[in-house]
């Protein structure tokens, strides 16, 4: 994988950030399935069809894998929750929404130009969403990412592509992953 030591950084960037884990591999690795979007609405989310960057909002999964499909690489970015009550999953979530967004601008000052970051979940950057059906704009528009559900990665799999654990149903620890798209 020394093709991907050129990225390297970006990982360092991300655990100085505060990420829990940090990996990049080929984009290539990023396993998308649209089932994955089906759970945005099977059972329905709180926020499909209520948030500016949840479904049917976001771009149709097919356009996503075809985008996906134009990068060289993707670094995968995680981040646990210092426990299970929401106020602390809402940290954690907004806390990788943050390494997210500095990465990505990392990556645009290293000559990435076309780098974009998704985050996990749903945008939690504003107590409440200007939302779909008041016709308002996105209040933060330069920090707001859309989810990597929402453009139907399956980030269990990219995730053991990538090598890195991830465990599914009852844990002891909720982990938040998101990445980063690079070219």
């Amino acid at each position: 994988m020394a093709d991907l030591e050129k990225y390297r950084g970006l990982e360092e960037f991300a655990l100085e950030e505060g990420a829990h884990q940090a990996k990049v591999i080929k984009a290539s690795g990023v396993v998308i399935d649209d089932r994955v979007r089906l759970k945005c609405q099977v059972p329905v989310c709180k926020d499909f069809n209520n948030h500016l960057l949840c479904p049917p909002n976001t771009l149709p999964v097919e356009k996503f894998k075809s985008l996906c499909s134009q990068y060289y690489a993707a670094l995968i970015v995680q981040v646990k929750s210092q426990g299970f009550e929401e106020s602390d999953l809402i940290a954690a979530e907004k806390k990788l929404h943050s390494i997210i967004n500095k990465t990505e601008g990392r990556a645009l000052t290293e000559g990435n130009y076309l780098a974009s970051g998704f985050i996990a979940s749903s945008c939690k950057l504003c107590p409440e969403c200007a939302g779909f059906h008041s016709n308002l704009p996105c209040r933060r528009p330069f920090e707001a990412r859309p989810s990597i559900e929402s453009m139907g990665v399956d980030i269990y799999k990219t995730c053991l592509n990538a090598g890195i654990g991830f465990s599914l149903g009852l844990s002891s620890e909720v982990v938040f992953s998101g990445l980063v798209l690079l070219d």
